[in-house]
């Protein structure tokens, strides 16, 4: 069945004058993640014991999702009359992949990973590619890629249209960003190795693709990079639920991965997503806030498709957060909405942080003890990172970690309570000890059944 054009664009043209490679490159062995933490990417990394390690490969069979602006891209590029493959470099600790045969390289750039995109991008430049660096770290930081790209796009590629495969662009340039999304061309994933994408929290069963229907955040967080990388944006709910129709229509999808920052921000929103969502049957998951939640619209939300909910809980200690300019959730209004996505079947992934300038080990032990109360499907204990752009990258002072060191789980700032290594190890006891629980191993295998039913 052919594709149809999509609403506001081109038809698609036939003529190719370009081959363009859309890449994406990794040097961690351990689970990466791309388009998180802002677009700067973590490495999931947690400690070094038998059970640590056991858990870093377990996360690494979770989830394999590509990066949605990848999708975008694509799509573009095609409009524009050129052909278009994806292609995932690994170098370094993940491997040695030779390079593509490419007249255009489209390298998406992460913090985790610099080093070698700028190896990457010196290779393909010396072979005579013409490559093209974007990304959320190069927007914050374009002069880590002057010189081994062309060009370095400031901004969102998306918004520069036709104009991205310009031969006369040079240097660093100022693509802004797109303040209206409904106005883009959906994604396409035509070049992509659909089939192998997947996230288990959805579903054991079938292809899961990324969505983005919001970016930026409309809070301001201190320690948070989205407000540093991006500025609050949102599509409307008809034109999200009409790519996750066409989505399925082409690429039979089973599970839709929400890549919004902040899913719930709009009742009126959430609720006209779900009433749309409902007749396609499709699974699919959010990152929300409690606060915006309550048993009924969860329950909604649960009858639409929703599958999997992330919340960000971050710290028993609210003080600690407000200092951080985040507005949290109550303690009861997250216990509330993880005990009623227990009884609808919805599995919880809660997000805690370890580590902010006046946190200290007395907290961090009262949050894990929290945490196993809860008892969630998933958890993360991030330890907090100095990230370009936000208020904790004054605390670096003199200091100038490599790329590589901002996984999300390294300590970087001098810490006026917790030595590096006192951190580390309460981040591998919380992870570990809360993995080894038998409430938590009856939790989540009832959970992981219902899923591979599902």
């Amino acid at each position: 069945m052919a594709f149809p054009a999509f609403p506001g664009t081109m038809p698609l043209l036939r003529g190719r004058t370009m081959l363009v490679g859309l890449i994406t490159v990794y040097s961690h062995q351990e689970c990466t993640l791309k388009d998180v933490a802002g677009g700067y990417g973590t490495v999931f990394r947690i400690g070094q014991s038998l059970p640590a390690r056991v858990l870093e490969r377990a996360k690494g069979h979770l989830a394999a999702l590509p990066s949605p602006v990848l999708g975008y891209l694509a799509r573009q590029a095609t409009e524009a009359g050129h052909e278009v493959r994806a292609f995932d470099v690994r170098r370094g600790a993940a491997g040695d992949d030779p390079l593509p045969e490419v007249d255009l390289a489209l390298v998406l750039t992460s913090l985790i990973d610099a080093t070698a995109e700028r190896a990457v991008m010196a290779e393909l430049r010396a072979r005579g590619t013409r490559v093209i660096a974007f990304g959320s770290y190069a927007t914050q930081r374009p002069g880590q890629y002057i010189g081994a790209a062309d060009v370095v796009i400031e901004g969102e590629p998306e918004a520069l249209g036709a104009r991205l495969f310009d031969a006369k662009l040079e240097g660093a340039v100022q693509a802004g960003f797109v303040d209206d999304l409904d106005a883009l061309p959906f994604p396409s994933w035509d070049a992509f190795p659909v089939a192998r994408y997947r996230y288990a929290l959805l579903s054991q069963r079938g292809t899961t693709l990324p969505v983005s229907g919001v970016r930026g955040c409309a809070f301001g967080c201190g320690y948070c990079p989205f407000r540093a990388t991006s500025k609050f944006r949102q599509r409307s709910p008809e034109n999200v639920v009409e790519e996750v129709r066409r989505l399925k229509e082409r690429y039979g999808v089973r599970g839709v991965a929400f890549r919004d920052p902040l899913f719930n921000l709009d009742e009126d929103r959430v609720i006209a997503l779900a009433d749309g969502l409902a007749p396609l049957d499709v699974r699919f998951s959010g990152e929300m806030r409690a606060d915006r939640l309550d048993r009924d619209l969860l329950a909604r939300l649960r009858d639409a498709g929703l599958r999997s909910l992330e919340l960000g809980v971050e710290s028993v200690d609210l003080g600690l957060l407000t200092r951080q300019k985040r507005q949290p959730p109550s303690m009861q209004q997250i216990e509330n909405i993880v005990e009623a996505a227990h009884d609808l079947g919805v599995r919880v992934i809660a997000n805690f942080m370890m580590g902010l300038p006046e946190d200290d080990e007395a907290g961090i032990r009262a949050t894990v003890a929290w945490a196993k109360e809860l008892n969630t499907f998933a958890v993360q204990f991030t330890v907090a990172t100095p990230y370009p752009g936000t208020s904790l990258e004054g605390l670096l002072g003199d200091r100038d970690p490599a790329p590589e060191a901002y996984t999300g789980w390294e300590p970087l700032f001098d810490h006026p309570t917790l030595a590096p290594d006192e951190l580390r190890s309460l981040r591998e006891w919380a992870y570990v000890s809360y993995h080894a629980r038998p409430r938590y191993a009856i939790h989540f295998a009832q959970q992981a059944a219902r899923a591979m039913l599902d």
